[in-house]
């Protein structure tokens, strides 16, 4: 798909902000793998900026960047000090990966949600079961947490749980989202089920992933017309975010009415 994937995302942004996130400030450096620059703001005023430099050094595997981030363990800040640490879960530090598992059994949903979300940032897949286990609670946050922590450690062993929380109502529009992560056409039917679902947000996630699913080349050859069909008949939604998601979808099986309508949204 040759469309522009950061207009894309910015209009995603725009119809449903929960499913952008903050993004992190060193977006272009970490594309740019700009390790010396990211690291230098390791010890900046904000917090927030300490943490974003922690977590990027993370995701560019910086092992030059340990020692500070071991140090920033200390930090006088709570969420920086969050962030150096999935720093250091992502870098394989498996002592503090741990203690972000042994979390996931806390009283606390907030620690519990907490600690789940920062095993998904730190890409540690050895957790995968243990947030399975985590997933049985009846906490709403929790499994919200849990299924965007299973999207991005991409386990196919998830799927059938993420089915689960998309058909019992629990976490529906994240572990919709998260399935579309996991490239596994199993996923296939469950989320053309969901492309008929009353929640808007739903339907336009269920659409979203399935465009992931094509793209990745992971659709259910099976099941590919009948995802075609009814991705058609959600451009004419009414809701915005269920239009633009299925316009995104069809692009994504390489569709040229879904092409266009896509165009169409992007400039509007």
């Amino acid at each position: 798909m040759s469309l522009d994937e950061e207009a894309i995302a910015e209009k995603l942004a725009e119809l449903e902000p929960a499913w952008a996130g903050r993004p992190n400030v060193f977006t272009r450096e970490i594309a740019a793998n700009d390790v010396e620059s990211i690291s230098a703001r390791l010890g900046d005023s904000l917090p927030a900026i300490r943490g974003d430099a922690a977590e990027a050094l993370g995701q560019l595997k910086s092992v030059a960047a340990l020692p500070k981030l071991k140090a920033m363990l200390q930090d006088a800040d709570p969420s920086a000090r969050r962030s150096a640490a999935i720093a250091l879960a992502s870098l394989g530090n498996e002592e503090i990966a741990k203690e972000f598992v042994k979390n996931l059994v806390d009283a606390s949903a907030k620690v519990v949600a907490g600690a789940a979300m920062a095993l998904g940032l730190a890409r540690y897949k050895a957790a995968v079961p243990y947030l399975l286990k985590a997933y049985r609670t009846e906490h709403p946050r929790v499994a919200a947490a849990v299924a965007i922590a299973l999207g991005q450690l991409g386990d196919r062993q998830a799927v059938p749980w993420l089915v689960t929380a998309m058909k019992t109502g629990l976490a529906p529009v994240e572990a919709a989202a998260a399935l579309g992560e996991l490239r596994d056409p199993a996923a296939t039917r469950p989320l053309c089920d969901a492309l008929g679902h009353e929640l808007p947000a739903l339907r336009a996630a269920a659409a979203r992933s399935l465009g992931r699913l094509a793209q990745a080349g992971s659709i259910d050859f099976v099941l590919k017309d009948q995802a075609l069909a009814s991705l058609h008949k959600l451009i004419a939604d009414a809701d915005e975010r269920v239009r633009f998601c299925a316009a995104l979808a069809l692009a994504g099986f390489g569709d040229p009415v879904g092409k266009k309508q896509l165009t169409h949204l992007l400039a509007t």
